[in-house]
C-alpha cells in the first residue's frame, strides 16, 4: 500500500504540473483522510498545507484527535 501512496503521490507532484498547490493540498486531504480515521477519531477535519522551498515540495498535514483507536479495532 505504501508504494502506491508513494506512486499517487508522485503523479501528483511530477505529472500534474498545472494544477495549484491548494489543488494538490485538497487531493492529498481527500486521500489521506480515509486513511487517517482507520486509525484516528478525528475531532476537526484535517489541514494540508504546502511550500515549495528550492527544489523541494514541503506538506505540513494537521489535525487534531479524540482518540487514537486500538490496534486490532474492526471499524462498524
Amino acid at each position: 500500500m505504501n508504494y502506491k501512496i508513494a506512486n499517487r503521490l508522485n503523479n501528483i507532484l511530477e505529472n500534474d504540473k498545472i494544477s495549484d498547490p491548494q489543488h494538490i493540498c485538497e487531493v492529498l486531504k481527500d486521500e489521506i483522510k480515509p486513511l487517517i480515521k482507520s486509525y484516528i477519531d478525528l475531532e476537526s477535519d484535517i489541514k494540508v498545507r504546502f511550500k515549495k522551498e528550492n527544489n523541494k515540495n514541503i506538506f505540513w498535514i494537521e489535525f487534531s484527535a479524540d482518540r487514537i483507536k486500538p490496534f486490532g479495532y474492526i471499524p462498524f
